[in-house]
C-alpha cells in the first residue's frame, strides 16, 4: 500500500516548493507581480489584435486578387479580357494590403501586365519594388529577370547587366536561374563583352547540365569562339 503524503513530503516537492515560493514572490511583491502580469495581459492582447488584423487584411486582398483574376481570364466562357480593369486592382492591392501574401502576388502580376503593354519603364519600377519589399520573396526570380528584360527592352543595358549581377549567383539553386544566367549571357555579348559571356555561358553548361538553358550556352560558346 502506498505510503500517505505527508505536509513535511509536500514541503520537499520541488513543484510545492515553487509555487510556494511564488506564492511569496506576489506577496511580498504584489504592485509587480500586478505590473507584470498587466504588461502580459496587454502583449498577448496587442498579438491577438493584430493577427485578427493581418486576417481580415488578408482576407481583403485575396477577394481583390479574385476581382483582378476575373478581369483577366473573365468569369465564363467568352468573357472579354480586361488587363486594364485588372491592372488598376493590382495596384490598389499593393498599395492598401503591403505585405500581405496577396499585395506579393499582386505586384509581380502588375509588373508583367506593363511588361507585355510595352510599358518598360513602369514595368521597371514595380519589380524594383517588388524586390526591395520582398527581398525573399516568393517570386524574386521572376522579378529580377522581368526588370532585367524591361531595362533591356528600353534600351538600358547596363542597367540590365547590374540588375542580374547584383543577385544571380544566388539563384544558381533556383528553378530560373538558368534563365537568369542566359539573360545575363546575352547581356554581356549585346554590350560586346564576349569573354564576360563565355564565363557566363561556361557556368550556365556545368550548373544547368541537361537543359535547354545549357544546349543554348553550348551554341553560343561555339559561335563566340569562331569569332
Amino acid at each position: 500500500m502506498a505510503k500517505e503524503m505527508t505536509k513535511q513530503d509536500i514541503r520537499r516537492n520541488p513543484l510545492a516548493e515553487w509555487v510556494g515560493a511564488a506564492l511569496q514572490f506576489i506577496r511580498e511583491r504584489k504592485g509587480l507581480a500586478i505590473g507584470i502580469l498587466i504588461a502580459i495581459a496587454v502583449i498577448a492582447g496587442g498579438v491577438s489584435a493584430y493577427t485578427w488584423y493581418r486576417t481580415v487584411q488578408e482576407r481583403e486582398a485575396q477577394g481583390l486578387l479574385v476581382k483582378a483574376y476575373s478581369a483577366m481570364w473573365g468569369d465564363a466562357p467568352g468573357s472579354q479580357r480586361n488587363p486594364d480593369e485588372a491592372r488598376k486592382v493590382y495596384a490598389e492591392i499593393a498599395a492598401k494590403y503591403p505585405g500581405t501574401v496577396a499585395a506579393e502576388e499582386a505586384v509581380i502580376r502588375l509588373g508583367n501586365l506593363h511588361f507585355e503593354g510595352s510599358k518598360y519603364d513602369e514595368a521597371v519600377a514595380v519589380y524594383g519594388n517588388y524586390l526591395t519589399s520582398y527581398p525573399h520573396g516568393r517570386f524574386r526570380a521572376m522579378a529580377g529577370i522581368g526588370k532585367a528584360y524591361a531595362e533591356e527592352a528600353k534600351g538600358d543595358l547596363p542597367a540590365a547587366e547590374k540588375t542580374l549581377t547584383q543577385f544571380v549567383e544566388s539563384l544558381k539553386d533556383d528553378p530560373l536561374g538558368g534563365e537568369a544566367y542566359s539573360t545575363l549571357a546575352h547581356v554581356y555579348e549585346a554590350i560586346k563583352k564576349p569573354e564576360d559571356a563565355l564565363r557566363i555561358y561556361s557556368q550556365i553548361a556545368e550548373r544547368f547540365p541537361q537543359t535547354h538553358w545549357a544546349q543554348n550556352a553550348l551554341q553560343r560558346m561555339s559561335a563566340l569562339k569562331t569569332k
